[in-house]
């Protein structure tokens, strides 16, 4: 099994378990991206929220929340 995140306007919206990458682009269609739980391509295991770097090939968490004073 593989890990797909789909890419809606450089920003990840979900991340399913497909048989194949092939399979979830020709079931399902639009962008995806293969990923692994473990972040060992594209830097992170990504999940909503997070933006998808195409230049660098990467997963970009989001900002973390600001710190109360």
């Amino acid at each position: 099994m593989k890990y797909a995140a789909q890419i809606i306007d450089d920003m990840v919206v979900q991340v399913i378990v497909t048989p194949t990458l092939a399979w979830v682009r020709d079931n399902l269609g639009g962008e995806w991206v293969e990923c692994k739980i473990d972040g060992s391509i594209r830097g992170f295991y990504p999940g909503p929220g997070y933006s998808y770097d195409r230049v660098n090939d990467l997963f970009v968490p989001p900002p973390a929340p600001p710190e109360d004073p």
